[in-house]
């Protein structure tokens, strides 16, 4: 359990704790502009003098708070979020640091490189639409790939072992807490009178915290974007069977975490759920060759574990006291209808959708439009329809995430990520021939999950998606250990022989 569970966890979890407190002070109150500018101060100045406790900073509000909007205030007509004050800060400390020559990014060992493709995408979604329309719904669109500048106060960091530690930590911590944060606001709304649940629902809108949907019988839906890295979370969980670590305690995380993916009611996290559990349980077979004796076990245990995680979520939702609003059986066919309806408002604006976004792309499939781009479609959604009698919608943000890429930025979009992910897979296999195995399986399998997801739910356009693949650079081992790894990451994802190698992971 020291893997995730020691001193800089619970550190991580009153902090998280403390930019709520922080956030709902400053909305009740009215001083978040104030707070927002003690932030940028506060983050410009541990970034001058501690610069990886600053990133740990980013990495704690990232993990804990979906939008980065627990603060928000209008400064000069424009919104400024929690998350922006504190990039600004942090990137204000670095630069001094770096202008005064305390701070000194390498660019040269191979880590910036993987995002160069990345940017570029970026620069050119960000050219073609300021040309072509209004500069600030191209920011507002666009405006979560600047969080790619966080990679050069990243690269002036030494990362350490105990560094790495720590953020494994600050990630445990974030899904524990995106779980907490879930369970809660199930409980209260199957349990509380109106009255209540009315300024409960609005504080979590306006804080843009969860979305908290009825789903008919009592029953809520309730999503939060960092739920994302309570699933990611779940690899590492899974991953830890490859050691000799007991039973029990995974058991009991495994269980949290499925209660919240099926409380999500994600159809997109189930999609990218697939591919991530087949690669990693594929490659938990390759590295373990278990008997049939130790892979009955493995199915054994997973099924106690989902049945606990279903059963945790029918304690939360029916708890006794006070008396709850719904029945057990109203939230089984809720999770039922979810898992197999196919023909929902929803999906059905979904597929509606499609057409006109390839219709789009292949107007410009190069270089693409830029963003602030519209896509027009009819939708079978009620509460648009209740806009646009006829369903007609225009929208900048879109499912269909990898297509969104393509229409923003051309086919260097959807490359450069593919790109990214093949640069950092390959060098993220060192981890496979050492006794960290499990870390590097876990990661990897992060990637695919948040690339398959990214299908019909945009994450890599996103802080969340784009945040979880630096939170990965600090794990890259050195250019020469991934130069020696890179044939082997060939001969394997082809299915040749596995050679005799050992490769340390320390950077």
């Amino acid at each position: 359990m020291s893997q995730f569970f020691s001193r800089t966890f619970w550190f991580a979890l009153l902090t998280m704790a403390a930019l709520y407190g922080i956030g709902v002070f400053g909305y009740y109150t009215g001083t978040s502009t104030v707070l927002l500018a003690v932030i940028m101060l506060a983050g410009a100045i541990l970034a001058f003098k501690k610069l990886d406790l600053a990133l740990y900073l980013v990495f704690l509000e990232l993990f804990s708070n979906p939008h980065g909007a627990l603060l928000l205030a209008d400064v000069g007509g424009f919104p400024v979020s929690m998350r922006m004050a504190l990039f600004v800060g942090v990137m204000v400390g670095w630069g001094i640091g770096w202008i005064t020559k305390r701070y000194q990014p390498s660019l040269k060992d191979g880590r910036a490189q993987i995002f160069l493709f990345v940017a570029l995408a970026a620069a050119l979604g960000f050219i073609i639409g300021v040309l072509t329309r209004d500069p600030i719904v191209v920011f507002k669109d666009g405006n979560a790939y600047l969080y790619l500048f966080y990679l050069l106060p990243i690269l002036s960091v030494t990362w350490t072992h105990k560094h790495r530690h720590d953020l494994l930590q600050i990630l445990a911590a974030g899904a524990i807490w995106a779980a907490a944060v879930s369970f809660t606001i199930l409980y209260i709304f199957t349990h509380f009178w109106v009255a209540l649940l009315t300024p409960v629902y609005v504080l979590l809108r306006d804080l843009r915290i969860a979305e908290v949907t009825d789903v008919g019988g009592g029953v809520y839906r309730v999503f939060v974007q960092s739920q994302m890295f309570t699933a990611i979370f779940g690899w590492f969980v899974l991953a830890l069977t490859l050691t000799k670590e007991k039973k029990r305690w995974l058991v009991g995380l495994g269980a949290m975490i499925v209660a919240i993916v099926l409380l999500a009611l994600s159809r997109s996290f189930w999609v990218g759920l697939m591919p991530a559990l087949v690669f990693l349980l594929f490659m938990l077979y390759r590295t373990a060759k278990p008997k049939f004796s130790l892979a009955a076990r493995f199915v054994g245990w997973s099924v106690v574990t989902a049945a606990l995680g279903v059963a945790l979520l029918f304690v939360v939702a029916l708890f006794p006291i006070p008396d709850p609003s719904l029945a057990g059986g109203s939230l089984m066919d809720s999770l039922k209808d979810r898992t197999t309806e196919t023909g929902d408002a929803g999906i059905s604006s979904s597929w509606k959708l499609l057409t006109p976004m390839l219709n789009t792309i292949f107007e410009s499939p190069l270089v693409g439009h830029g963003f602030g781009k519209e896509v027009t479609f009819q939708t079978d959604d009620p509460r648009i329809r209740a806009i646009s009698p006829d369903g007609t919608w225009s929208k900048t943000s879109m499912e269909w995430g990898w297509f969104e890429l393509w229409i923003k930025m051309g086919i260097l979009g959807p490359l450069a990520f593919l790109y990214a992910a093949y640069e950092l897979i390959k060098r993220l296999w060192a981890y496979r021939w050492t006794e960290q195995a499990w870390i590097g399986l876990a990661l990897v399998t992060g990637i695919v999950f948040i690339y398959g997801t990214h299908f019909f739910s945009p994450y890599l356009n996103h802080p969340i998606g784009l945040g979880y693949l630096l939170f990965l650079v600090p794990f890259l081992p050195n250019k020469k250990q991934a130069v020696s790894t890179s044939a082997v990451f060939i001969e394997e994802l082809v299915g040749n022989k596995q050679p005799s190698v050992a490769i340390a992971s320390e950077s």
